[in-house]
This record gives C-alpha cells, structure tokens and sequence, in this order.
C-alpha cells in the first residue's frame, strides 16, 4: 500500500515514503553496525593496554612512573570514546546476560535456557488452549443433546474451531 503525500511536491520533501523509509532503516543498520566494530575496536584495545599497564606494574622500577601515568591517560582516553560510542549502539543486551558474563560464565547457556523455557512455556499454553477447545466441543455436544430446540440453527452461531498445527 503507497502512501499519497497531499502537499505540494517540492523537490526536497522530508516526509517518509516506502522508498526512503528502507533506505533509512537500511542506514541506520549500517550506522549500528559499524559503531558495534568501533566499540568493539576499543574495547579490544583497552584490554591490550589494561594488560600493557598490568605487566608494568607488576615490573614497576622507579623510572618508569611516567610511563604508568602515560598508559593511564591513554586509558581514560579509550573510556572517553566508549562513552562516546554508547549512544550509536541501538542494541538490547539482557542484564540477565550480563550478569551472566560477569560471573564468568558462558551466556549461550542463557540462551539455551531461555529457548528450553519458553518451548516449555508454549507447550504448556497450547494444552490449556487445546484443553479449552475440548471443553467447548463436549460442552456444545452436551448442550445439543439436552437442548435441541437452542441448536435447530447451531451453524449459523458456531464460532470456527481452531485448526491443528
């Protein structure tokens, strides 16, 4: 379905249309995406200098403060461009996922436990469903058995039973 634009059409209108609605989606994508690798980017190489600086001061000698205070700063420096890169990230990451990680361990575990929750979760919905669609076929039987004069015309006020999957 097209949508019609009842303004005037000037050569830059800014209302959506299918067409620029893709391409915007289609952009923003790419903008989400190519944030997540430049955060990934500096994640990566905030764990190198975390691990730079640990080595250093492990090995501290007494002329190399201001090479800690330098990997400091550099440090700080990476934490400024991460919290700058936070809001182009449009991606939902569960706490419960990040607890997870936290606690060192596998979030694919959590993954596997909410798929096995929610297979559970269906099944358990579709027997009350499927229980319910009994009861309404014995119930209706039951009332056409001892009311027949309420069904002469059962067809026309019958809801549609639901199909099998």
């Amino acid at each position: 379905m097209q949508q019609t634009d009842s303004r005037s059409s000037s050569g830059s209108s800014s209302a959506p249309t299918p067409t620029n609605q893709g391409e915007s989606s289609q952009a923003n994508s790419n903008a989400s995406k190519a944030a997540r690798r430049a955060l990934e980017e500096q994640l990566n190489d905030l764990l190198q200098i975390l691990f730079e600086l640990s080595v250093m001061v492990y090995d501290f000698q007494p002329d190399g403060n201001q090479l800690v205070w330098n990997k400091i700063n550099t440090i700080l420096e990476h934490y400024q461009k991460i919290d700058e890169l936070k809001d182009s990230i449009d991606t939902y990451i569960p706490e419960e996922v990040i607890n997870f990680v936290e606690h060192g361990r596998n979030p694919d575990i959590f993954t596997q436990g909410f798929v096995e929750r929610a297979a559970s979760e269906n099944q358990f919905t579709y027997g009350k469903i499927k229980a319910v669609d009994d009861f309404k076929s014995i119930l209706s039987d039951e009332f056409a058995k001892h009311y027949p004069e309420l069904y002469e015309n059962k067809d026309q006020y019958e809801l549609p039973r639901n199909e099998e999957p």
